[in-house]
Protein backbone atom coordinates (compact mmCIF):
# COMPACT_ATOMS: atom_id res chain seq x y z
CA UNK A 1 0.00 0.00 0.00
CA UNK A 2 1.48 3.35 -1.08
CA UNK A 3 0.30 6.07 1.28
CA UNK A 4 -0.34 9.48 -0.27
CA UNK A 5 -2.03 10.75 2.89
CA UNK A 6 -0.19 13.40 4.97
CA UNK A 7 1.15 10.92 7.53
CA UNK A 8 1.63 8.39 8.86
CA UNK A 9 3.89 7.81 5.88
CA UNK A 10 5.34 4.69 4.32
CA UNK A 11 8.21 3.15 6.27
CA UNK A 12 11.05 0.84 5.34
CA UNK A 13 11.06 -2.86 6.14
CA UNK A 14 13.91 -2.22 8.59
CA UNK A 15 11.81 0.32 10.51
CA UNK A 16 8.95 -2.19 10.69
CA UNK A 17 11.30 -4.93 11.90
CA UNK A 18 12.70 -2.61 14.59
CA UNK A 19 9.33 -2.79 16.34
CA UNK A 20 9.73 -6.54 16.88
CA UNK A 21 12.64 -6.23 19.34
CA UNK A 22 12.44 -8.42 22.45
CA UNK A 23 10.27 -7.04 25.24
CA UNK A 24 12.04 -4.73 27.67
CA UNK A 25 11.02 -2.74 30.72
CA UNK A 26 11.28 0.94 29.70
CA UNK A 27 12.80 1.71 33.11
CA UNK A 28 15.93 -0.29 32.30
CA UNK A 29 19.12 1.67 31.70
CA UNK A 30 19.51 -0.09 28.36
CA UNK A 31 16.29 1.44 27.08
CA UNK A 32 17.22 4.80 28.56
CA UNK A 33 20.31 4.66 26.33
CA UNK A 34 18.05 4.05 23.31
CA UNK A 35 15.91 7.07 24.18
CA UNK A 36 19.00 9.23 24.65
CA UNK A 37 20.26 8.24 21.20
CA UNK A 38 16.84 9.04 19.74
CA UNK A 39 16.65 12.39 21.53
CA UNK A 40 20.10 13.39 20.26
CA UNK A 41 19.40 12.08 16.75
CA UNK A 42 16.17 14.07 16.50
CA UNK A 43 18.07 17.20 17.54
CA UNK A 44 20.87 16.68 14.99
CA UNK A 45 18.38 16.77 12.11
CA UNK A 46 17.99 20.54 12.57
CA UNK A 47 21.24 21.69 14.18
CA UNK A 48 24.93 20.85 14.39
CA UNK A 49 25.00 22.56 17.78
CA UNK A 50 23.49 19.63 19.65
CA UNK A 51 25.25 20.68 22.87
CA UNK A 52 23.22 23.93 22.84
CA UNK A 53 19.90 22.38 21.79
CA UNK A 54 17.90 19.43 23.04
CA UNK A 55 14.68 17.57 22.30
CA UNK A 56 11.83 16.85 24.69
CA UNK A 57 10.02 13.65 23.72
CA UNK A 58 6.39 12.86 24.51
CA UNK A 59 4.30 9.78 23.95
CA UNK A 60 1.47 11.10 21.78
CA UNK A 61 0.63 12.49 18.38
CA UNK A 62 2.14 15.60 16.88
CA UNK A 63 -0.73 17.63 18.29
CA UNK A 64 0.37 16.56 21.79
CA UNK A 65 3.78 18.10 21.11
CA UNK A 66 2.21 21.32 19.79
CA UNK A 67 0.12 21.50 22.95
CA UNK A 68 3.22 20.86 25.09
CA UNK A 69 5.10 23.73 23.44
CA UNK A 70 2.26 26.23 23.77
CA UNK A 71 1.33 25.21 27.33
CA UNK A 72 4.95 25.26 28.47
CA UNK A 73 6.44 28.24 26.61
CA UNK A 74 3.82 30.96 27.10
CA UNK A 75 4.16 32.38 30.64
CA UNK A 76 1.18 33.07 32.89
CA UNK A 77 1.23 36.75 31.93
CA UNK A 78 2.28 36.10 28.33
CA UNK A 79 0.53 37.02 25.10
CA UNK A 80 0.51 34.68 22.13
CA UNK A 81 0.03 35.72 18.50
CA UNK A 82 -1.06 32.88 16.21
CA UNK A 83 -0.76 33.05 12.42
CA UNK A 84 -3.81 31.30 11.03
CA UNK A 85 -4.05 30.44 7.34
CA UNK A 86 -5.21 26.85 7.57
CA UNK A 87 -6.60 24.11 9.76
CA UNK A 88 -3.41 23.62 11.77
CA UNK A 89 -3.01 27.29 12.56
CA UNK A 90 -6.60 27.22 13.78
CA UNK A 91 -5.76 24.19 15.92
CA UNK A 92 -3.07 26.18 17.75
CA UNK A 93 -5.68 28.83 18.55
CA UNK A 94 -7.94 26.11 19.96
CA UNK A 95 -5.11 24.79 22.15
CA UNK A 96 -4.38 28.25 23.55
CA UNK A 97 -8.09 28.80 24.22
CA UNK A 98 -8.33 25.48 26.08
CA UNK A 99 -5.73 26.72 28.58
CA UNK A 100 -7.09 30.23 28.84
CA UNK A 101 -3.90 31.64 27.33
CA UNK A 102 -4.22 35.23 26.11
CA UNK A 103 -4.21 34.61 22.38
CA UNK A 104 -4.54 37.02 19.48
CA UNK A 105 -5.05 35.73 15.95
CA UNK A 106 -3.77 37.15 12.69
CA UNK A 107 -6.05 35.34 10.24
CA UNK A 108 -5.41 35.32 6.50
CA UNK A 109 -7.93 32.76 5.33
CA UNK A 110 -7.28 29.18 4.35
CA UNK A 111 -4.75 29.04 1.53
CA UNK A 112 -3.75 32.71 1.75
CA UNK A 113 -0.06 33.53 2.10
CA UNK A 114 0.63 35.40 5.37
CA UNK A 115 1.51 39.08 4.88
CA UNK A 116 4.70 39.63 6.91
CA UNK A 117 4.33 43.41 6.81
CA UNK A 118 0.83 43.14 8.25
CA UNK A 119 2.14 40.89 11.02
CA UNK A 120 4.92 43.39 11.76
CA UNK A 121 2.35 46.18 12.05
CA UNK A 122 0.32 44.04 14.47
CA UNK A 123 3.39 43.58 16.65
CA UNK A 124 4.15 47.30 16.63
CA UNK A 125 0.57 48.18 17.54
CA UNK A 126 0.70 45.80 20.50
CA UNK A 127 3.98 47.29 21.70
CA UNK A 128 2.63 50.83 21.50
CA UNK A 129 -0.40 49.75 23.51
CA UNK A 130 1.86 48.29 26.21
CA UNK A 131 0.69 44.75 25.45
CA UNK A 132 3.58 43.25 23.50
CA UNK A 133 3.46 39.66 22.37
CA UNK A 134 5.81 37.23 24.09
CA UNK A 135 5.38 34.34 21.62
CA UNK A 136 4.27 33.86 18.03
CA UNK A 137 3.03 30.49 16.76
CA UNK A 138 3.03 29.51 13.09
CA UNK A 139 2.83 26.38 10.95
CA UNK A 140 5.80 25.89 8.61
CA UNK A 141 4.14 23.54 6.13
CA UNK A 142 0.38 24.03 6.36
CA UNK A 143 -0.74 20.56 5.32
CA UNK A 144 -4.40 21.49 4.95
CA UNK A 145 -3.38 23.22 1.69
CA UNK A 146 0.24 22.28 0.98
CA UNK A 147 1.48 25.84 1.51
CA UNK A 148 4.99 26.60 2.75
CA UNK A 149 4.65 29.64 5.01
CA UNK A 150 7.38 32.37 5.12
CA UNK A 151 8.72 31.21 8.47
CA UNK A 152 12.29 32.44 7.89
CA UNK A 153 11.03 36.01 7.42
CA UNK A 154 8.84 35.68 10.48
CA UNK A 155 11.87 34.46 12.43
CA UNK A 156 13.77 37.65 11.63
CA UNK A 157 10.72 39.69 12.61
CA UNK A 158 10.37 37.87 15.93
CA UNK A 159 14.04 38.36 16.75
CA UNK A 160 13.71 42.09 16.02
CA UNK A 161 10.79 42.30 18.47
CA UNK A 162 12.20 39.92 21.11
CA UNK A 163 9.38 37.41 20.55
CA UNK A 164 9.84 33.65 20.78
CA UNK A 165 8.68 31.82 17.65
CA UNK A 166 6.92 28.47 18.07
CA UNK A 167 7.02 26.55 14.78
CA UNK A 168 4.83 23.60 13.95
CA UNK A 169 7.16 21.78 11.54
CA UNK A 170 5.11 18.60 11.58
CA UNK A 171 5.26 17.92 7.85
CA UNK A 172 8.49 19.71 6.98
CA UNK A 173 10.93 18.38 9.61
CA UNK A 174 13.34 15.91 7.93
CA UNK A 175 11.71 16.55 4.56
CA UNK A 176 12.88 20.11 3.95
CA UNK A 177 16.36 21.16 5.15
CA UNK A 178 15.95 23.18 8.37
CA UNK A 179 18.51 24.94 10.54
CA UNK A 180 16.61 25.83 13.71
CA UNK A 181 18.89 28.76 14.50
CA UNK A 182 18.82 30.26 11.00
CA UNK A 183 15.05 29.84 10.92
CA UNK A 184 14.82 31.77 14.18
CA UNK A 185 12.62 29.14 15.81
CA UNK A 186 12.67 29.08 19.61
CA UNK A 187 10.60 25.88 19.60
CA UNK A 188 10.41 23.48 16.65
CA UNK A 189 7.77 20.74 16.79
CA UNK A 190 7.29 17.51 14.85
CA UNK A 191 6.45 13.83 15.23
CA UNK A 192 7.82 10.39 14.49
CA UNK A 193 5.52 9.46 11.63
CA UNK A 194 5.97 12.04 8.89
CA UNK A 195 9.09 12.88 6.87
CA UNK A 196 11.42 11.21 9.39
CA UNK A 197 9.70 7.97 8.28
CA UNK A 198 9.12 6.35 11.67
CA UNK A 199 5.95 5.02 13.26
CA UNK A 200 3.19 7.09 14.85
CA UNK A 201 3.25 7.61 18.60
CA UNK A 202 5.99 10.10 19.50
CA UNK A 203 5.80 13.89 19.38
CA UNK A 204 8.74 16.12 20.18
CA UNK A 205 9.79 19.70 20.75
CA UNK A 206 13.31 20.90 19.92
CA UNK A 207 14.62 24.02 21.68
CA UNK A 208 17.65 25.52 23.34
CA UNK A 209 18.76 23.49 26.33
CA UNK A 210 19.18 26.65 28.40
CA UNK A 211 15.58 27.69 27.70
CA UNK A 212 13.98 24.44 28.81
CA UNK A 213 16.21 24.24 31.88
CA UNK A 214 14.91 27.65 32.99
CA UNK A 215 11.24 26.78 32.37
CA UNK A 216 8.83 26.75 35.27
CA UNK A 217 5.48 25.03 35.27
CA UNK A 218 2.59 27.45 34.81
CA UNK A 219 -0.32 26.71 37.19
CA UNK A 220 -3.41 25.52 35.36
CA UNK A 221 -1.39 24.11 32.47
CA UNK A 222 -0.82 20.48 31.49
CA UNK A 223 0.65 17.95 33.92
CA UNK A 224 1.50 15.27 31.33
CA UNK A 225 2.70 17.70 28.63
CA UNK A 226 4.99 19.85 30.78
CA UNK A 227 8.24 20.34 28.87
CA UNK A 228 10.06 21.47 32.01
CA UNK A 229 9.04 18.42 34.04
CA UNK A 230 9.67 15.98 31.20
CA UNK A 231 13.13 17.39 30.49
CA UNK A 232 14.24 17.47 34.11
CA UNK A 233 13.02 13.96 34.78
CA UNK A 234 14.86 12.62 31.74
CA UNK A 235 18.08 14.39 32.71
CA UNK A 236 17.86 13.02 36.23
CA UNK A 237 16.46 9.53 35.67
CA UNK A 238 17.40 8.77 32.07
CA UNK A 239 13.72 7.95 31.44
CA UNK A 240 10.44 9.55 30.43
CA UNK A 241 8.17 10.47 33.32
CA UNK A 242 5.41 8.23 32.01
CA UNK A 243 5.40 4.97 30.06
CA UNK A 244 6.84 5.57 26.57
CA UNK A 245 5.69 3.76 23.41
CA UNK A 246 8.64 1.36 23.51
CA UNK A 247 8.32 -0.16 20.04
CA UNK A 248 7.80 3.26 18.46
CA UNK A 249 11.04 4.48 20.05
CA UNK A 250 12.93 1.54 18.55
CA UNK A 251 11.39 2.28 15.16
CA UNK A 252 12.37 5.95 15.38
CA UNK A 253 15.94 4.99 16.24
CA UNK A 254 16.10 2.96 13.03
CA UNK A 255 14.42 5.74 11.04
CA UNK A 256 17.05 8.21 12.28
CA UNK A 257 19.84 5.85 11.19
CA UNK A 258 18.25 5.70 7.73
CA UNK A 259 17.89 9.49 7.62
CA UNK A 260 21.55 9.96 8.46
CA UNK A 261 22.58 7.37 5.87
CA UNK A 262 20.48 9.04 3.15
CA UNK A 263 21.38 12.59 4.18
CA UNK A 264 19.03 15.53 4.59
CA UNK A 265 19.79 17.05 1.19
CA UNK A 266 19.35 13.72 -0.57
CA UNK A 267 16.04 13.05 1.16
CA UNK A 268 14.76 16.46 0.15
CA UNK A 269 15.91 15.82 -3.44
CA UNK A 270 14.08 12.46 -3.46
CA UNK A 271 10.90 14.08 -2.19
CA UNK A 272 11.13 16.79 -4.86
CA UNK A 273 11.67 14.13 -7.55
CA UNK A 274 8.61 12.29 -6.20
CA UNK A 275 6.60 15.52 -6.30
CA UNK A 276 7.65 16.24 -9.89
CA UNK A 277 6.57 12.77 -10.99
CA UNK A 278 3.32 12.96 -9.02
CA UNK A 279 2.31 16.53 -9.76
CA UNK A 280 3.33 16.43 -13.40
CA UNK A 281 1.30 13.26 -13.89
CA UNK A 282 -1.76 14.51 -12.03
CA UNK A 283 -1.75 17.77 -14.01
CA UNK A 284 -1.43 15.78 -17.24
CA UNK A 285 -4.67 13.99 -16.29
CA UNK A 286 -6.37 17.40 -16.25
CA UNK A 287 -6.44 18.23 -12.53
CA UNK A 288 -5.80 21.74 -11.19
CA UNK A 289 -3.95 22.76 -8.06
CA UNK A 290 -5.49 24.81 -5.28
CA UNK A 291 -2.35 26.96 -4.86
CA UNK A 292 0.20 28.49 -7.22
CA UNK A 293 3.42 26.52 -7.59
CA UNK A 294 5.64 29.23 -6.07
CA UNK A 295 4.27 28.72 -2.55
CA UNK A 296 3.95 24.93 -2.57
CA UNK A 297 5.87 22.76 -0.11
CA UNK A 298 6.39 20.03 -2.72
CA UNK A 299 5.63 17.53 0.04
CA UNK A 300 1.84 17.72 -0.20
CA UNK A 301 -0.40 19.24 -2.85
CA UNK A 302 -4.10 20.05 -2.73
CA UNK A 303 -5.98 19.55 -6.01
CA UNK A 304 -9.40 20.89 -6.90
CA UNK A 305 -12.06 18.22 -7.05
CA UNK A 306 -13.68 17.80 -10.47
CA UNK A 307 -17.24 19.00 -11.01
CA UNK A 308 -18.02 16.12 -13.39
CA UNK A 309 -21.41 14.52 -12.57
CA UNK A 310 -19.90 11.03 -12.36
CA UNK A 311 -17.07 12.07 -10.06
CA UNK A 312 -17.11 11.10 -6.37
CA UNK A 313 -14.11 11.35 -4.06
CA UNK A 314 -15.24 8.33 -2.07
CA UNK A 315 -15.58 6.27 -5.25
CA UNK A 316 -12.17 7.40 -6.49
CA UNK A 317 -10.64 6.68 -3.08
CA UNK A 318 -12.07 3.16 -2.90
CA UNK A 319 -11.03 2.25 -6.43
CA UNK A 320 -7.48 3.52 -5.87
CA UNK A 321 -7.33 1.74 -2.51
CA UNK A 322 -8.12 -1.49 -4.33
CA UNK A 323 -5.14 -0.74 -6.60
CA UNK A 324 -2.85 -0.28 -3.56
CA UNK A 325 -2.91 3.52 -3.11
CA UNK A 326 -4.34 5.64 -0.31
CA UNK A 327 -5.43 9.22 -1.07
CA UNK A 328 -6.78 11.84 1.33
CA UNK A 329 -9.72 14.25 1.38
CA UNK A 330 -9.33 18.02 1.54
CA UNK A 331 -9.43 19.97 4.77
CA UNK A 332 -10.59 23.51 5.46
CA UNK A 333 -10.17 25.11 2.03
CA UNK A 334 -13.03 27.22 0.68
CA UNK A 335 -13.05 25.08 -2.46
CA UNK A 336 -13.56 21.31 -2.61
CA UNK A 337 -10.16 19.61 -2.73
CA UNK A 338 -8.38 16.34 -2.19
CA UNK A 339 -4.76 16.08 -1.06
CA UNK A 340 -1.83 13.97 -2.23
CA UNK A 341 1.36 13.75 -0.17
CA UNK A 342 4.72 12.48 -1.40
CA UNK A 343 6.52 11.92 1.91
CA UNK A 344 7.82 8.65 3.30
CA UNK A 345 9.80 5.68 2.03
CA UNK A 346 8.63 6.06 -1.58
CA UNK A 347 10.19 6.66 -4.99
CA UNK A 348 9.33 8.52 -8.21
CA UNK A 349 8.45 5.14 -9.74
CA UNK A 350 5.79 4.72 -7.05
CA UNK A 351 4.36 8.09 -8.04
CA UNK A 352 4.30 7.20 -11.72
CA UNK A 353 2.51 3.95 -10.89
CA UNK A 354 -0.05 5.96 -8.94
CA UNK A 355 -0.67 8.35 -11.84
CA UNK A 356 -1.24 5.37 -14.13
CA UNK A 357 -3.72 3.88 -11.63
CA UNK A 358 -5.46 7.24 -11.26
CA UNK A 359 -5.88 7.56 -15.01
CA UNK A 360 -7.36 4.08 -15.18
CA UNK A 361 -9.65 4.88 -12.24
CA UNK A 362 -11.04 7.99 -13.93
CA UNK A 363 -11.76 5.94 -17.05
CA UNK A 364 -13.52 3.28 -14.97
CA UNK A 365 -15.66 6.01 -13.37
CA UNK A 366 -16.53 7.51 -16.75
CA UNK A 367 -14.99 10.84 -15.82
CA UNK A 368 -13.57 12.43 -18.95
CA UNK A 369 -13.41 16.23 -18.85
CA UNK A 370 -12.80 17.09 -15.18
CA UNK A 371 -14.00 20.68 -15.06
CA UNK A 372 -16.90 22.34 -16.82
CA UNK A 373 -15.32 25.80 -16.80
CA UNK A 374 -12.08 27.09 -18.18
CA UNK A 375 -9.30 27.80 -15.70
CA UNK A 376 -9.18 31.46 -14.77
Amino acid sequence: MILLNPGPANTSEAVKRAMTRPDICPREREFGDVMERVRDGVTRVVTSRSHDYTTVLFGGSGTAAVEAAIASAVPANGRLLVIDNGSYGARMVAIADAYGIHCAVEAFGVGALPDVDRIAARMQEAEKAGARFTQLAVVHHETSTGMLNPVDRLGVLCQDHDIEMIVDAMSSYAGIPIDIEQMGASFLISSSNKCIQGMAGLGFVICKRERVEQMKHVPGRSYYLSMAAQHRFFEREHQMQFTPPVQVVYALEQALLEYEAEGGAARHARYVACWEALDGGVLSLGFRRLLPEAILSRILTAYLEPDHPRYSFDDMHDRLFAHGFTIYPGKGANRATFRLANMGAITPDDMRAFVKAMGATLSEMGVDRLYSTQES
